[in-house]
């Protein structure tokens, strides 16, 4: 079994090979080499939910979940449709900083 160390709720393998964090994270950041899973435990919801929120910036992020993107959110953010199945339906930017999205064509 690998040494770990407690770092706050965020514990972590010597060699990095993978990081889990399973609470709120309160820190200026959270580093790591390797896979890192957030959120893993959570069902998407319809519309979407936030997967991975980054910088200062609220909201900015990458969101993900079944059908269009309704969720409100950060300009730039990206929206992972989970049911996406065509090349104009897997993948969304937010275009206003609230809840419109455009989607981004994909190849197949």
């Amino acid at each position: 079994m690998p040494n770990t160390k407690a770092v706050g709720v965020a514990y972590s393998d010597p060699e990095f090979e993978s990081v889990s964090v399973t609470g709120a994270v309160a820190a200026a950041s959270v580093a790591a080499t390797g896979n890192v899973t957030a959120d893993s435990g959570v069902a998407v919801v319809a519309g979407g939910a936030s997967a991975f929120l980054m910088t200062s910036t609220s909201g900015l992020g990458i969101y993900v979940g079944p059908g269009a993107p309704t969720v409100s959110a950060a300009q730039g953010s990206l929206y992972i449709r989970t049911d996406g199945s065509s090349t104009s339906t897997r993948l969304y930017v937010n275009t206003n900083g609230s809840t419109t999205w455009t989607n981004v064509t994909t190849a197949a």
